[in-house]
C-alpha cells in the first residue's frame, strides 16, 4: 500500500464526559487497557496495513502526543524521514450544526497531502478500539475505481450512538444517501474510517477554502450524485471511546477472551511506547482475578475484574474490583474501590471506602489526594 497516505484525524473538539480525564492530554492519548493509548490502535492498524506515511492532526493539547509518539520508533516510523508526521489542528466545533471532519483541518495541511507521492488517502479517528488491516478495503476500493469508500458496521446493538453518527443507505455496495441518526435510520452506520482519492480530496478542500469551513461528510452529500461511493462491511470487534461510559465498557470488554483474541492478534500487533519496567509484584496473600495488571505494579490486596496501569501499589487487606487505576496509583491499607476510574499519580489513604455504581463510576482527577 505504497499508494496510500494515513491520516488520523483530531477529535479533540467532542462533548465528552471524559473531560475530567482529558485537562492535561488529548483524547488521542487516553490511556486504555493498562499499557496503551487510544491512538496507539489505528495507528497500529495503518502500520501492519503497509501505510509508511502517516500524518497525525494534533490539537492544542499537542505535549501528550508527541511525548508519546517520540521519534515512531516503536511503530517502525521515523519522523526524521517522515514517515510520521504530527500536523497542525483546528477547532472541531461548529455552531448550529453537527461536523464530523472539518476540512479546515485538511486545508492547513494542503502541503502534507501535496507533497505525498500517494494518489489515495484513508483518514481515521484516534478513538477506535479495534484491529483493522486495510488492504482488503484497499483491493476494493481500487478494483471498484471508487472515488470513495466508507467502512460501516452493522448496528449490533452495544454501539453508544449520538444524534450526529451517520447511519447508510446501501443498495448491494453501493452507498446511496448518508443520514444523521437524528432524522433517518438504517441498520448500517459509518465507523469513522474511510479511503478517499487525493484528487477528489484537494477538489473539495479548494472548494471548501473558497466558499467557508466545511465538514467532509457534507461536502459528500453535496456531490452524491457525481461521485461514485461505496461501503465496506466492519465485520470484527470495534468500539469508539468519547464517553466515560463507553470507556468504561471498552475497557471491561478486554476481560473478556473473545475480545482479547479479536484485538491483539499474531497477524496485527498493537504497538504502544516502550516503558523498561520490572515485573509486577504480587505478594503472598495477593488475589487476582479476571484483572490487567501492568507491569512495575507491587500488589499485596486483592483486585477482581479490574484493570490496573503500570506502577501502582495496592497495599495490605485492600480490594479493588470492577474498576480502572491509572499509571502511578498508590491504595493504602484496607482500602475498598469499588466502580471507580482514577487517573494517574492519585494516592487513596488507609481505611477509605470509595463505592460508585455500574452506570456511575466514582470519577477521580489526576494527582488527587483521599
Amino acid at each position: 500500500m505504497k499508494n496510500v497516505l494515513g491520516i488520523i484525524l483530531n477529535v479533540d473538539g467532542e462533548d465528552t464526559t471524559l473531560k475530567n480525564f482529558l485537562e492535561h492530554r488529548s483524547l488521542s492519548t487516553l490511556p486504555f487497557g493498562g499499557r496503551y493509548r487510544l491512538i496507539d490502535f489505528m495507528l497500529s492498524n495503518f502500520v501492519n496495513s503497509g501505510i509508511t506515511q502517516i500524518g497525525v492532526i494534533g490539537s492544542h493539547k499537542y505535549s501528550s502526543l508527541v511525548d508519546h509518539l517520540g521519534t515512531g520508533k516503536e511503530w517502525s516510523l521515523s519522523r526524521k524521514t517522515q514517515d510520521l508526521s504530527i500536523l497542525t489542528g483546528s477547532s472541531n466545533s461548529r455552531i448550529g450544526s453537527f461536523i464530523k471532519i472539518n476540512l479546515r483541518n485538511l486545508i492547513n495541511n494542503r502541503i502534507f497531502l501535496e507533497n505525498s507521492n500517494a494518489d489515495h488517502v484513508i483518514l481515521a479517528t484516534p478513538n477506535l478500539v479495534t484491529s483493522y488491516n486495510f488492504r482488503e478495503v484497499f483491493a476494493a476500493h481500487q478494483k471498484n475505481d471508487a472515488d470513495i469508500t466508507m467502512i460501516y458496521k452493522k448496528d449490533h446493538g452495544k454501539y453508544q450512538f449520538r444524534d450526529d453518527d451517520l447511519c447508510l443507505n446501501l443498495e448491494d455496495d453501493k452507498i446511496t444517501n448518508i443520514y444523521y441518526r437524528s432524522t433517518r435510520r438504517t441498520p448500517f452506520f459509518f465507523a469513522e474510517m474511510l479511503i478517499i482519492k487525493k484528487s477528489v480530496l484537494l477538489q473539495f478542500l479548494d472548494f471548501s477554502d473558497r466558499s467557508g469551513d466545511w465538514d467532509l461528510i457534507d461536502m459528500v452529500l453535496s456531490n452524491m450524485d457525481v461521485l461514485k461511493i461505496l461501503g465496506f462491511n466492519h465485520s470484527t470487534y470495534i468500539k469508539r471511546i468519547h464517553t466515560l461510559s463507553n470507556y468504561v465498557n471498552a475497557s471491561m470488554d478486554l476481560l473478556e477472551y473473545e475480545v482479547i483474541q479479536d484485538l491483539f492478534r499474531d497477524d496485527n500487533p498493537i504497538y504502544t511506547k516502550i516503558k523498561d519496567n520490572h515485573p509486577t509484584y504480587f505478594n503472598d496473600p495477593s488475589k487476582v482475578s479476571s484483572s490487567i495488571i501492568g507491569s512495575g505494579c507491587s500488589i499485596d490486596g486483592a483486585v477482581s475484574r479490574s484493570i490496573i496501569f503500570r506502577d501502582t501499589e495496592i497495599d495490605k487487606n485492600s480490594k479493588v474490583q470492577n474498576s480502572i487505576l491509572m499509571q502511578h496509583c498508590q491504595i493504602g491499607k484496607n482500602t475498598i474501590l469499588n466502580y471507580v476510574v482514577m487517573d494517574k499519580d492519585t494516592i487513596i489513604s488507609d481505611n477509605t471506602s470509595l463505592i460508585g455504581k455500574p452506570d456511575s463510576p466514582i470519577v477521580i482527577k489526576k494527582g488527587t489526594v483521599i
